[in-house]
């Protein structure tokens, strides 16, 4: 059985593992945690990718090749076997020759629902523990450009990320507004207090047309959902394409790294013959890296998958700023497109275990074209400004 037939019979439908496989996976992630941290990496940032409406450059992403970890309602790290495929990067050709073979959506709208959480190391008395915040920011792109765009966002949670973290919160009293733990030296006002919320809030969203029907996500340029339908289903003449986009907005660019930014177009709404062609002129460079099956933060079965150089990179956690990071994009196995992208702790420090997902970027299942129009959101505000 190859890989993706086995990532086939593992999707969300599928059972849950056995307990046993459970039990042998935090056994492993304990005798990983009991060695030492490595050295440090220098401080480097991470720009992190599609945001809602307004876009910034393509995540920086590392193939995972012995350990991954799971998460549905926490980042607590639990590592589960990796199957990685013996054929290296034939894994994205066979992908792309089963997408060319899916059906064209069809719908007057794209809806991307995108979730954002992330790990937030905080003090409450003499308790330290960490809390879990989940945003979630949806899109709604009209096929006529005439049609006004919508994005909505708002903070679905803010809470104690595992049971752990709550039997500590309750040991402090269950506050509902605690204390970020920051780096020495960090400014009162640049470490705020956090609110914890077990109901969503802070709602805020945009309603217009946009100029000219320009999709928000500019990683490629100024494109329009006509540019990405008229976008050839051949990686050759893709390629070629996508030369003609740089030349005209290079943006400091060489080609070869517009190449491996180019894995933007398995988040955009393409045909399933352009994400194919796609698959495979990722498939023949030589930055991407195929690193296996893996589980997504959801639960959801995927290919992990590096596009983009990303080793060396680090951030901040509670109050050490040099977290080293290892990043992933994680695939569906049936369409090509994105599940998630994932950041994942290359070290232990207090209050975080190796393996642990740091934060995530995650597609919730609903995306895709459907037929139903976005409803004004009720109890959001409007707002004239982008969402970050």
């Amino acid at each position: 059985m190859d890989e993706l037939s086995l990532l086939a019979r593992s999707l969300p439908d599928a059972p849950r593992p056995s307990d046993e496989v459970v039990e042998k996976a935090r056994a492993r992630l304990s005798a990983a945690m009991d060695q030492p941290p490595g050295r440090r990496h220098a401080r480097r940032g991470w720009t992190r990718g599609y945001r809602g409406w307004t876009l910034s450059a393509a995540v920086a992403t590392v193939v995972v090749v012995t350990a991954v970890v799971t998460l549905v309602s926490n980042l607590a790290a639990v590592p589960v076997p990796v199957v990685v495929p013996a054929g290296g990067n034939d894994a994205l050709l066979r992908l792309a020759d089963d997408v060319a073979r899916l059906p064209d959506e069809t719908g007057a709208y794209w809806r991307r629902p995108l979730l954002n959480n992330g790990l937030i190391r905080v003090r409450a008395g003499d308790e330290t523990f960490n809390v879990l915040y989940s945003d979630r920011v949806d899109l709604w792109q009209p096929r006529d450009p005439r049609e006004p765009v919508q994005v909505r966002q708002r903070r679905e949670y803010t809470r104690p990320a595992t049971p752990a973290d709550e039997r500590a919160w309750r040991a402090a009293g269950s506050p509902s507004v605690v204390q970020r733990v920051c780096t020495p030296g960090t400014r009162a006002k640049d470490c705020n207090p956090v609110r914890l919320r077990a109901k969503p809030s802070e709602c805020v969203y945009t309603r217009g047309a946009e100029p000219g029907g320009v999709i928000g996500d500019r990683r490629l340029g100024k494109l329009t959902l006509a540019d990405l339908a008229a976008l050839p289903g051949d990686a050759a003449r893709l390629r070629e394409r996508l030369r003609t986009h740089w030349k005209s907005d290079r943006g400091g660019q060489s080609f070869e790294q517009f190449l491996s930014n180019s894995s933007a177009l398995l988040q955009m709404p393409v045909r399933p013959a352009v994400r194919a062609a796609a698959l495979r002129l990722l498939a023949g460079l030589p930055t991407t890296k195929v690193g296996g099956s893996i589980i997504d933060p959801l639960g959801r079965a995927g290919l992990a998958v590096t596009f983009v150089k990303s080793e060396g990179f680090s951030a901040q956690f509670g109050a050490d700023d040099e977290v080293a990071e290892r990043f992933t994009v994680i695939l569906d196995p049936r369409t090509g497109t994105f599940l998630a992208e994932v950041s994942i702790a290359a070290e232990s420090i207090e209050g975080l275990g190796k393996g642990a997902f740091m934060h995530y970027q995650a597609w919730a299942p609903e995306a895709g074209w459907t037929g139903d129009r976005p409803e004004r959101p009720r109890g959001c505000k409007l707002s004239d400004r982008p969402i970050p």
